[in-house]
């Protein structure tokens, strides 16, 4: 029963008691006179007085009754198991904090459990629970940083390196910028793997190429990738295309790539864009509108890269 319901009961009780007393009628009393002549002389008389209750001792009971049931309802906030004929011992209640436990014959000592042990396996899913974490933040922001993975986590800088570095020996994220501005991206997100098909394809003419990946050119261009050989400097920009039409966006791209060009200020650099195909694009009809595509680059050469879905690595 909730609070109110048994304030508006007990009230209500508390007023039938009140009402029977107030308006009980008075008792109708009778007086009988015995006179006895014990001698010509000497006469006693007795008198015997009767009163006729009727209704006021059932309004009296009712009254009674209903202030008990008033209090009975309270019970449990006065402590109180039994209030005359009413309640008693209840059956089932709390065991006492403290208590010693009950020996058993078949029951061996008691189990010895290993803290270290518990401790352990309590921290492994705690670290496990953070890392899934950090992985699901990549679903809002392209890239994450030890600074922005500590103030998420509520954890010193230090602990969070110590996270991504565990990701990123187990291959699932990829570190850039090492050691002062290291970003951290998914290492099997789409434009790593278009950038890494492309720095294959490079390497093929080129030899060993250094890289940076996901870099700022002044402060006004950021940029995918930096691949540099002995005699060259690749501009890299990784694009996902998911319509066929690449020729309306294709000017625009390859103008972002000179303008960073212009920027960087090496001997000899080119541009490569390096384009996927996926969803109703197709790499062959890309390839074509690509082929067809002139532009003036100055002296910068402009290399257009077409991938399918399948040439990029798993």
């Amino acid at each position: 029963m909730t609070r109110t319901r048994k304030v508006l009961l007990s009230a209500f009780l508390t007023l039938i008691s009140f009402s029977c007393f107030i308006y009980m009628p008075p008792s109708l009393s009778q007086t009988v006179t015995k006179s006895i002549a014990v001698s010509s002389i000497e006469q006693h008389t007795e008198e015997l007085t009767t009163e006729a209750s009727g209704v006021s001792k059932l309004l009296e009971w009712i009254g009674i009754g209903a202030i008990v049931l008033a209090a009975w309802l309270w019970r449990a906030e006065f402590g109180v198991t039994q209030l005359g004929p009413l309640g008693g011992p209840e059956l089932v209640i709390q065991q006492k904090a403290g208590a010693p436990s009950k020996p058993s014959e078949e029951s061996g000592p008691p189990r010895i459990v290993d803290l270290a042990r518990v401790s352990a396996e309590m921290n492994d899913a705690e670290a496990k629970h953070r890392l899934d974490h950090i992985m699901q933040m990549f679903q809002k922001v392209h890239s994450i940083s030890a600074s922005y993975v500590a103030r998420d986590l509520g954890v010193t800088t230090d602990t969070a390196r110590t996270y991504l570095y565990s990701l990123v020996k187990a291959g699932q994220l990829r570190a850039d910028g090492f050691p002062k501005h290291t970003i951290y991206t998914p290492a099997k997100s789409l434009e790593n793997r278009i950038l890494d098909v492309a720095r294959q394809k490079l390497s093929q003419t080129h030899g060993v190429l250094s890289e940076r990946r996901y870099v700022r050119i002044g402060k006004m261009h950021d940029i995918d990738a930096i691949l540099e050989s002995e005699d060259i400097t690749f501009i890299v920009e990784a694009k996902i295309l998911r319509s066929a039409d690449l020729i309306s966006r294709l000017d625009s791209w390859v103008l972002q790539m000179l303008n960073v060009a212009k920027d960087l200020h090496a001997e000899k650099i080119a541009c490569v864009l390096a384009v996927a195909c996926l969803d109703e694009a197709t790499a062959d009809t890309v390839k074509k509108q690509a082929s067809g595509f002139t532009f003036d680059s100055g002296s910068v050469p402009v290399e257009i890269m077409v991938f399918s879905e399948s040439d990029l690595p798993s």
